[in-house]
């Protein structure tokens, strides 16, 4: 039976009620008495009512429980008057499928498929982690592969340059000085990524010191100004006094503003200038680059990123430009 029906049907004895009720007020004046169909037909009116009310209300509840997952499976209870009467008087309610039903299968069809998704993204998550660890192995172990042939050769190249075996032109030498220049900066390259992939298994321990970041950037100074000037770019630092100290491992905080700095003066366009910011705002340090071009995938601003998240941080890239992000030591 449908629930509209079930409803419906819980209202009808209500109506007839309202008629008993009329008929009773109005044989219920002084000198009249009620005929005993009208008492009858109001006692059947109420229970009936009562009956089907209740057998609706306890129906529709159950099931709404079952589909929001609260009611627990419990055995099938004894009969009762009301669930007898209720059995006599709607023998189909146990077998024709309602709203409820539609509604309860696609539930369970959506709960299932929910379930199989989380299983499945669960595992896809786990795959990928496990991927990633895998990655960061193997880069790990090729680059210290690579930083060792590397060296070889690099050695092998410093030996020809500095002791003669023979006589060496001047484009000779030129081509072994040129090689030599080329794998020292793959080897740079190469530790970059060497650090990335042991940054990635934290196989490598930071330090937790207060660090004064004003210090750091004023110590960056110079090379950075020297890089503004081989770029045609002019470079002004305003730190302001008193900014409050981060928790780090200074050397390599030191290190990745470093490459992140340069990084953006040595790629902003000839004759433009920038201005290194920095301040404290809600709580947080803040490094920003105002001006100049957002910084660009390499081996030295993916390290310096891996780095800043180590300690906390986050690089943010905008209009304005670039802006480094510190949680600040707290006070004691």
């Amino acid at each position: 039976m449908k629930i509209s029906h079930r409803l419906y049907l819980a209202v009808a004895p209500a109506i007839l009620g309202v008629f008993t009720v009329a008929a009773l007020a109005y044989w219920g004046h002084y000198h009249r008495s009620a005929p005993e169909w009208v008492v009858v037909a109001a006692a059947v009116s109420a229970l009936g009512s009562l009956i089907l009310a209740w057998q609706n209300t306890r129906y529709v509840a159950r099931r709404i429980e079952r589909l929001a997952g609260s009611a627990e499976r419990r055995p099938t209870p004894s009969r009762s008057p009301l669930s007898m009467v209720r059995s006599a008087a709607l023998p189909e309610a146990d077998v024709a499928p309602d709203e409820l039903d539609s509604i309860e299968e696609v539930v369970d069809h959506l709960s299932s498929a929910v379930t199989v998704a989380e299983a499945g993204s669960r595992e896809r998550e786990r795959a990928a982690a496990d991927r990633i660890a895998e990655y960061a192995v193997l880069l790990d172990e090729a680059s210290a592969a690579v930083r060792r042939q590397l060296d070889e050769a690099r050695i092998a190249l410093h030996i020809l340059l500095e002791n003669h075996f023979g006589a060496l032109n001047d484009n000779q030498e030129e081509m072994l000085e040129a090689a030599r220049a080329g794998m020292e900066a793959a080897e740079t390259d190469v530790a970059r990524l060497q650090e990335i992939a042991q940054l990635d298994r934290g196989a490598l321990q930071m330090r937790r010191d207060a660090i004064r970041v004003a210090d750091v950037l004023q110590s960056l100074r110079p090379q950075l100004e020297a890089d503004g000037a081989k770029a045609g770019v002019t470079v002004r630092l305003d730190v302001l006094p008193g900014l409050p100290r981060v928790l780090g491992d200074r050397i390599r905080l030191q290190q990745a503003l470093e490459f992140l700095l340069r990084h953006v003066v040595r790629h902003a366009a000839p004759g433009s200038a920038l201005s290194i910011v920095g301040q404290a705002e809600r709580g947080d340090l803040r490094v920003a680059v105002l001006g100049g071009h957002p910084p660009t995938l390499d081996a030295d601003v993916a390290l310096a990123r891996r780095i800043i998240q180590a300690h906390g941080g986050r690089i943010d890239v905008s209009e304005e430009g670039t802006t480094v992000t510190l949680p600040v030591a707290a006070s004691r």
